[in-house]
């Protein structure tokens, strides 16, 4: 692990401590609530966030999901929005050593945690980018799918669907989980933007693939 990859993962986890010693004195002290020790009340902050990414969304919860959006064995595929790689690492386990992951995200500290993570035994076929879902940099026409797992709502949305259908093979998918747009709104975007068709849906798994290739479109 490299000194810059430390360096992001400690301003991470100082960052998330303070917040969790700041919440902590609000309440016992603003709001005069009942909070116990400030050791108490950091463990079960652990507790909760633990049951967060192991409980609520297992590992194999997150493989059901990477394999409903299509992830395959020997694709190129690009995590958008990756976060810390939740879904990165099962991700680049299922394409297997013939395929490729690209961990993108704009936020320095996720990628670092990725990096990290790689670092300490992940996969090998993982490569962490640190930019902006409307300009990965990405080459045209390289890419098998695409994964954005709850992120959609936050990005630039015309220009992420503009570079993925730059980006996606002709026959490539763009796969978004989400939760947070209400689905009218989440397909009346794709529509306006007419780059992508609705192939499938699952609950709030939605799969598109490209109407036209890109290089052809208005």
């Amino acid at each position: 692990m490299n000194i810059q990859t430390v360096h992001w993962v400690l301003i991470g986890i100082g960052i998330l401590l303070l917040l969790a010693i700041l919440s902590y004195l609000v309440l016992k002290y603003i709001y005069h609530k009942p909070t116990g020790s400030i050791w108490l009340y950091l463990f079960m902050i652990f507790m909760f966030w633990m049951w967060i990414f192991t409980i609520y969304e297992t590992s194999s919860k997150r493989r059901e999901k990477l394999k409903k959006a299509g992830v395959k064995e020997g694709q190129v595929i690009v995590d958008l929005g990756c976060g810390p790689g939740r879904f990165t690492i099962l991700a680049a386990r299922i394409v297997g050593p013939e395929g490729k992951v690209c961990a993108l995200d704009i936020h320095p500290l996720h990628t670092a945690i990725v990096a990290a993570r790689i670092a300490i035994g992940g996969p090998k076929n993982i490569s962490v980018m640190h930019a902006d879902c409307c300009a990965t940099g990405l080459p045209d026409k390289a890419i098998d799918l695409i994964f954005i797992n709850d992120a959609f709502h936050e990005f630039d949305k015309v220009g992420c669907l503009k570079e993925a259908a730059r980006i996606l093979k002709a026959d490539g998918i763009l796969a978004i989980d989400e939760h947070e747009m209400k689905e009218s709104k989440l397909l009346n975007v794709v529509a306006e933007v007419n780059l992508f068709s609705l192939a499938e849906k699952d609950k709030r798994l939605y799969k598109f693939r490209k109407l036209v290739d890109e290089g052809k479109s208005a």
